[in-house]
């Protein structure tokens, strides 16, 4: 073995029995504060900006999905255009398409207003109330922020929650709405299948019999017989009426095969579309727990303020502060572009 593998090994050794003491001991509050200064300097010397970018570029992947909702809606109104007649079931997956495009269209605007807000809650948590934590001089300071931090984590943003609950609501329906509608694309693309198989049969068939009846009549035309002509009228008759039965079978069959065609259009887009879609709606229910962690994270603050004096001086104390106020800087930012992509986002024509 050589001396690099075995150094590899025994860091690997290190990392497990580190981890091991971890979960029967916990963290130390040395190793609690090292790893939160470290994540303070990550984010005061590095470049925050990708950071916020992930944010914003929620807002592309929104806008794409809601583009690819309104090509669905279209295609959709298309085959009902097309084959409704013959698919009347699909007049119904339309209309249950068209509800969960409104109520899109009214979460991702939700999502919008959610957003705006929070980055101004953000600005505030971290501009006013961390601020009146990190400047507390007196006990009188201390009481006082204490009862400014219950007013702040008493605000009402359950806007939050409704957008989040919304988006996963429609989550759940679209999950259901694609199985059942894979089904009914596969319950008819079967029966379809099976019609056209049904169709070739019966124009071998047919092919068959008018080949059976073109010799008859050439064999009657051989045959110097009183009957003949009136043989030979029956069996033209009958083998006109065999090729009208072609024609109308094999046209049967062409609109099978557009059918079957349509359904695998379908189908397609649909098989694009669904990962989008299970994307985005988990992506934006991600700001439904902003103001949920804001919140929790005040209602500790105060909690450590009970304590007393001695808080205020608490190292890990400092350190959570500092973190705080240092995470809602590219949050804000990436929330305001957010905020401000979905309001300029291309009118669906």
């Amino acid at each position: 073995m050589s001396t690099q593998t075995a150094s590899q090994n025994q860091a690997y050794l290190d990392a497990l029995k580190v981890l091991e003491r971890y979960k029967t001991e916990g963290i130390t509050r040395e190793e609690s504060d090292e790893f939160l200064r470290a994540a303070i300097n990550d984010l005061r010397t590095g470049d925050t900006t990708e950071f916020a970018e992930n944010v914003a570029k929620v807002s592309d992947s929104a806008i794409a999905v809601d583009e690819a909702f309104d090509r669905v809606k279209r295609g959709l109104s298309d085959l009902v255009d097309k084959f409704g007649g013959d698919f009347p079931d699909l007049k119904g997956y339309l209309d249950e398409w068209n509800d969960y495009d409104q109520r899109w269209v009214t979460h991702l605007n939700i999502s919008r207003d959610v957003a705006s807000e929070h980055s101004g809650v953000l600005k505030r948590f971290s501009e006013v109330y961390i601020d009146m934590v990190q400047s507390i001089q007196t006990d009188q300071d201390r009481k006082d922020v204490i009862l400014e931090l219950e007013v702040f984590a008493s605000e009402d943003h359950d806007r939050s929650l409704e957008m989040s609950k919304g988006f996963e609501s429609l989550k759940r329906d679209i999950e259901s709405f694609v199985i059942r509608f894979d089904a009914y694309i596969e319950k008819t693309g079967t029966e379809l299948l099976q019609a056209a198989e049904q169709l070739r049969s019966d124009i071998e068939n047919i092919k068959s019999e008018i080949e059976s009846l073109a010799a008859a009549e050439t064999m009657v035309g051989l045959i110097a017989l009183a009957v003949t002509g009136t043989i030979l009228v029956v069996l033209l008759g009958q083998r006109i009426a065999a090729e009208v039965n072609l024609s109308k079978k094999e046209k049967a069959l062409a609109e099978v095969n557009k059918k079957q065609e349509a359904l695998a259009e379908i189908k397609t887009e649909f098989d694009i579309l669904r990962p989008d879609i299970f994307f985005i709606c988990d992506k934006l229910a991600m700001f439904g727990a902003i103001w949920t962690s804001v919140r929790e994270q005040t209602l500790k603050f105060q909690e450590t303020l009970k304590e007393g004096m001695d808080a205020i001086n608490n190292e890990t104390f400092k350190l959570q502060l500092d973190l705080a106020q240092e995470l809602c800087i590219p949050l804000t930012a990436g929330l305001e572009k957010y905020a401000t992509q979905l309001e300029n986002r291309p009118k669906r024509i």
